[in-house]
Formats: C-alpha cells, sequence, structure tokens
C-alpha cells in the first residue's frame, strides 16, 4: 500500500439517514466509504474487503453492534481492525466499557461533532496505511536480510579459502561508515571522541577533525550543552548504555534535533576500551510529535468551547420556552378569553330581554364572538403547526404564512419558487425548511425594521437551496460568522436544523438587509410535485 492509495472504511446503521449523513460527514477524508444497514451485511463486506475503521451503530436489530464486534474480534484477521461505536441510546458508562471490551477503540455519544468524528476516523484511517506499510517493508526487510545472510555465508567461505578478501571486506566498511546517513562515531575510555564520519563534517561545516576530543560540544545547543555532557560523563562513569537528544547547530545556523546512542565494548575484565555510537536526525518526527500534542490541546478547548456553548444554548431555550408559553396564554387571554366571555354575557342577557328583535340581535353579536374566538384558535394553531404542511406540501405553507406575516406586520413578501413543478420532499425536511423560513422572518419583523422581505426556493442537481432576504438594517460581524456567544436562541436552532440534514446555515450582510441561505445536499424528493405558488 502506498502512502496515497485509499483505505476502506465501513460504515453500519440500519437507518440510511445515518449513514448518509456520515458519508458527508467522511467524503473529505478522500477514503472509500462502504455502507451496511445491518450486522449480517457488514460480515460480508469484511470477509471480501480490507477493512480500515468500522463505524457502527450499536442498536440494530437481528444482530446489534456489540454482538458484531464479538464476531469480529474472534477472527484473526480482524484482531486490529479499529471500531468505533456510535449510540443515541446506550451512552452510559456501562455501555462504554462494555464497547472497549469487545474491542471498540473509542464510543461516540450523539449528537455527533462532525470535526471530531472526522479527525479520529482519520487517524486510525491512516494508522492501518501506515501498519499495511509497515507490514510490507517488514516483508521486504526479511527478505533481503534473507539475501544479505546468504551472502555472508558465501562471503564466510570465501574469506576461508582467500585471506586477501579480508582487505577487500574492510574498504566495504569503510564505505559504509562514509555514506550512511547517520552520524558515526567512536569515543575513547575516557569519553572523548577519537573518530567521528563525514556526515557531521558535511552537515555543520566544521573543518575536518575539529570535532574530536570535545569540540563537538561546541554544535550543541546552549540550551542541550549542559545536559548532554552531564549524561554521557556519567555514562563514562557507569559503563551503562548512552542515550540523549539534543540540537545540532548545521552549516546554515539552524539547529536540528538529533538523538545520539552509544554502547561500550569491554575486555576480558570487563573494563571499557572504546565507545561505538550513532546519531541521528530525528527533528521531523519530533516536531510531529510536538505537532500532535499541540492538536490535542486545542482538540480539547474546542470541546470545552462547544460543550459551554450548548450550556448556554440550553439556557436560553429553557428562557424561550418560558416566553413562548407565556405569549400563548397571553394570546389565549386577550384573545380568546375576552371574546368567549363576551359571548357568554350576551347569551346570558337573552332570558332578561322582552324584544325579539332585541334578542336576535343579542344572539347574532355571541355568533359573531364566537366565530372570532375560533378564528383565533385556528390562526394560533396553524402558527404552532400549519396544517397545510402535512396536507398539501411546504409551499402552500409557506405562501399561507407569508401573507398572514404581510397582513400583522405590515412588512411586504414574497415567495419565488423554482422550478415551478417543485417538488414534495420528505415530511421531516419540509417541516425544517418551514421552520427555518419561519425564524427567519421573525427575526426579520423583530430585528431588523425592514420594509420588505423576499424568501426564495430553488430546487436543483439534488440540492434545495433556501435563500430569505430582506431590506433592513442588517447583522454584525459575529453574528455573521456565528461566533460563539453571539447568536441567539432563534439562530442557533436554525443551524441545527440545517445540521440534521448534512447543509450548513450562511449569514451576511446583503447591504442593504441580511441574507440567510441553506444549501441542503443529497435529496430524495417525493414522486408528488407541488404547483408553485407565487
Amino acid at each position: 500500500m502506498t502512502a496515497n492509495e485509499k483505505v476502506n472504511i465501513l460504515m453500519v446503521d440500519d437507518q440510511p439517514a445515518k449513514l448518509l449523513s456520515y458519508e458527508v460527514i467522511l467524503a473529505e477524508l478522500g477514503e472509500n466509504l462502504i455502507k451496511a444497514a445491518s450486522g449480517k451485511e457488514a460480515l460480508e463486506h469484511l470477509l471480501k474487503t480490507d477493512i480500515a475503521v468500522v463505524l457502527m451503530d450499536v442498536s440494530m436489530p437481528d444482530l446489534d453492534g456489540f454482538e458484531l464486534a464479538d464476531l469480529i474480534r474472534q477472527h484473526p484477521r480482524f484482531q486490529r481492525t479499529a471500531i468505533i461505536f456510535i449510540s443515541a441510546v446506550y451512552m452510559t458508562d456501562l455501555d462504554r466499557l462494555k464497547g472497549y471490551q469487545r474491542g471498540a477503540v473509542d464510543y461516540i455519544s450523539v449528537p455527533v461533532v462532525p470535526e471530531l468524528l472526522r479527525a479520529k476516523v482519520s487517524i486510525f484511517a491512516e494508522l492501518h496505511r501506515k501498519t499495511q506499510q509497515l507490514e510490507s517493508l517488514n516483508r521486504q526487510l526479511e527478505k533481503r536480510v534473507a539475501e544479505r545472510t546468504d551472502e555472508l555465508e558465501r562471503r564466510a567461505e570465501m574469506l576461508q579459502q582467500v585471506n586477501s578478501e579480508l582487505a577487500r571486506k574492510n574498504q566495504e566498511l569503510d564505505a559504509i561508515m562514509h555514506t550512511a546517513p547517520d552520524i558515526i562515531f567512536s569515543r575513547r575510555a575516557d569519553g572523548a571522541r577519537d573518530y567521528i564520519s563525514d556526515r557531521f563534517y558535511e552537515y555543520t561545516g566544521a573543518s575536518p577533525n575539529s570535532a574530536n576530543g570535545f569540540g563537538w560540544l561546541e554544535f550543541v545547543h546552549p540550551d542541550d550543552k549542559e545536559r548532554s555532557m552531564s549524561d554521557w560523563m556519567h555514562c563514562v562513569q557507569s559503563g551503562n548504555n548512552y542515550e540523549c537528544e539534543y540540537r545540532l547547530r548545521g552549516k546554515d545556523g539552524i539547529y536540528r534535533w538529533f538523538r545520539s546512542r552509544a554502547v561500550p565494548i569491554r575486555d576480558l575484565e570487563g573494563q571499557t576500551v572504546k565507545w561505538y555510537g550513532t546519531c541521528c536526525d530525528i527533528h521531523d518526527s519530533k516536531m510531529l510529535e510536538q505537532s500532535i500534542r499541540d492538536n490535542a490541546m486545542a482538540l480539547e478547548k474546542i470541546v470545552d468551547d462547544r460543550t459551554a456553548a450548548l450550556r448556554r444554548l440550553s439556557g436560553r431555550l429553557i428562557t424561550m420556552q418560558d416566553d413562548e408559553r407565556r405569549r400563548i396564554a397571553r394570546e389565549l387571554h386577550d384573545g380568546l378569553g375576552q371574546e368567549l366571555a363576551a359571548a357568554k354575557m350576551m347569551m346570558d342577557g337573552i332570558p332578561r330581554k322582552n324584544s325579539v328583535q332585541a334578542n336576535k340581535r343579542a344572539k347574532t353579536e355571541a355568533c359573531e364572538a364566537i366565530d372570532r374566538a375560533i378564528q383565533q384558535v385556528r390562526s394560533l394553531s396553524h402558527l404552532l403547526h400549519p396544517p397545510l404542511l402535512d396536507e398539501v406540501g411546504l409551499l402552500s405553507a409557506l405562501q399561507w404564512y407569508l401573507d398572514g406575516l404581510t397582513k400583522r406586520s405590515g412588512i411586504e413578501t414574497s415567495l419565488e419558487v423554482k422550478p415551478r413543478d417543485f417538488p414534495r420532499l420528505a415530511s421531516e425536511l419540509e417541516t425544517a425548511i418551514f421552520r427555518i423560513i419561519q425564524e427567519a422572518l421573525t427575526n426579520v419583523y423583530r430585528h431588523s425594521g425592514a420594509q420588505k422581505a423576499w424568501v426564495t426556493l430553488n430546487h436543483k442537481d439534488s440540492e434545495v437551496v433556501v435563500m430569505i432576504r430582506d431590506d433592513g438594517k442588517g447583522i454584525e460581524d459575529p453574528i455573521a460568522e456565528l461566533r460563539p456567544g453571539s447568536i441567539g436562541i432563534g439562530i442557533g436552532g436554525m443551524s441545527q436544523r440545517a445540521k440534521e440534514f448534512g447543509a450548513d446555515l450562511r449569514l451576511r450582510n446583503a447591504n442593504p438587509g441580511t441574507l440567510v441561505e441553506v444549501i441542503v445536499p443529497s435529496l430524495n424528493p417525493t414522486s408528488q410535485a407541488t404547483p408553485a405558488m407565487v
């Protein structure tokens, strides 16, 4: 497997919508994404395909995620396959422990943070790729070792037959010393260097033989010099193997990290007579380790920020729910209650009236009051959930809502639909789009000071593009950038509804006014089309 070769990621869930959302989240990785709707189908894929990561739901019919993980781990071929559980139901610590006992490398609860899921899957996919490469290199190395062993055996036989071969072997060793990528050195028993390979002089630009003795210390970083020398002298006194990491200055003046290792050569009495060692460049791996640590810290900060944002959003949601309850109670008391009270008083006064004409007029006024009360109940219930949305579809419900908003607020509204034979969408998606538009227009009415508002629905290339624009005063940059702490519960709810369908909410100033845009990808419209109402 090459570094650019794609690996296979298996996604297992009995709900197609979740599989689709995982596919959208992981598409950026550029790997092969395989979907399975059941545990049986997942096993078939595993037996036929080399899988790097298995992303599976815990709660599935017939064969749940825990049982599937047991079956996978029982097969010798899948002992090291990365398994990530995702669950919206089994989220206790015992459930997580159960998942890890069955060989899971991670256990993620719903809602899933796309960036976090993508980062975790990417790590295990890359680990699989590196493992495959390492196994390939190991096979090559074993082959080379075997070949080298055969070669050494042949050379040993030749050395026994021809004494002149000894000089040739010495020449080969000298060539290795001068061409090895690492710095090779030897030291006397007192710790002073008596030989260092040309690689050191090529890297540092020092003059030949200037690094013998303790001259090499001049090229060590000042912050590492005392530590490296102290470690070295301690090993010289104790006779232990030496290993130390320090920075060496190159001929360009730039320091790079190196790892130095040395072992003692002892005489028959156990006394150290020589030291041999190597010094290899580890700068790239050192920087990679630091980058991983920095990314981990950044990831922890993002998680903390998201957690705090969710807490704030939860508090605002409770406040908004209380406000909505108060508003509905006020509407019922001031509107419906007053009309019903007036109708009751009219009906109570009928027996006291002697005139037929007065009784008829009182009955008529009572009926009108009851009609108005019924109309208020309908308006209130329609605003909470328009029946047109379920019965006729999104377009009719939007047109009804826009007409009502214009009458109540005086804001001139218009609805543009492309194409005119706009199809019916899934019920959940139509509801989400209606609520996003409803919340956006509510913000227009409350905050923008606009006189006009335009709503556009455009269906093209398996996408629905929703745009809401007004001619008001616009929004501040932190709100347009959806910075945590700057947006309210309304915009937060709109963003969450969009993410549930793999869409993103975008806000920007239209000069004048504000433009809200939502693009919903990969749609599966129903067969029934709704005529556009413009």
